[in-house]
C-alpha cells in the first residue's frame, strides 16, 4: 500500500511539473540585438567604463614611457580614451619631431591593439597625443578602433 501511495503522489508530482512547465511563458532574453534600448546601455556601460579609467589613471599621472615620452594626462570624450604623451625633443624642432612620429606611426597604432584590446573590442576608441615638451604643439596623434585593430589581431594574435 505503501508503494501504491508514494507512486502516485510522485505521478502526480511529474504531472503537475510537466503541465506547469508546458504554460510558462517562453524565455525572452532582455537585451536582444538591434533592440534600441540594449544598445543604449551597452553605450551608458562603456561610458561608465572609460569615466572609471580616466579617473584611475589621472591618478598615476604623470608617468614614464622611456627616456623621452611620458604620459602626462587622460581625458575622455564619450567612449573615446585621450591619451596625452609629452616627448623630449632635445634640440630638434616639432618639424624634425612630426617626421619621426610618421615614422613612428605605424608601430604605435599596433602597440595600441595589443595594449589596449580589450576597451577597443567593447567599442571604446583610442586616442594618443605626442606633444613636444619644449612648445606644448602637437607633433603626432593616432586614433585607433576595433575595426581598424582587426587586421593586426588577425595577423598577430
Amino acid at each position: 500500500m505503501k508503494k501504491y501511495l508514494m507512486t502516485c503522489m510522485l505521478y502526480l508530482l511529474v504531472t503537475t511539473d510537466v503541465q506547469a512547465i508546458e504554460h510558462m511563458p517562453k524565455f525572452q532574453p532582455k537585451l536582444q540585438v538591434g533592440n534600441a534600448l540594449s544598445i543604449d546601455k551597452l553605450r551608458e556601460q562603456n561610458l561608465n567604463v572609460v569615466h572609471k579609467a580616466v579617473e584611475g589613471i589621472r591618478e598615476t599621472l604623470p608617468q614614464r614611457v622611456d627616456d623621452f615620452t611620458q604620459i602626462v594626462a587622460i581625458d575622455s570624450n564619450g567612449t573615446k580614451l585621450i591619451y596625452t604623451f609629452e616627448v623630449q625633443s632635445g634640440p630638434q624642432s616639432d618639424k624634425a619631431m612630426r617626421q619621426k612620429g610618421q615614422k613612428m606611426a605605424p608601430r604605435i597604432k599596433e602597440g595600441i591593439c595589443h595594449s589596449s584590446k580589450r576597451f577597443l573590442q567593447a567599442d571604446i576608441t583610442i586616442k594618443y597625443r605626442y606633444i613636444s615638451s619644449a612648445t606644448k604643439e602637437e607633433i603626432l596623434s593616432v586614433d585607433m578602433n576595433k575595426k581598424m585593430c582587426e587586421q593586426v589581431w588577425n595577423h598577430h594574435p
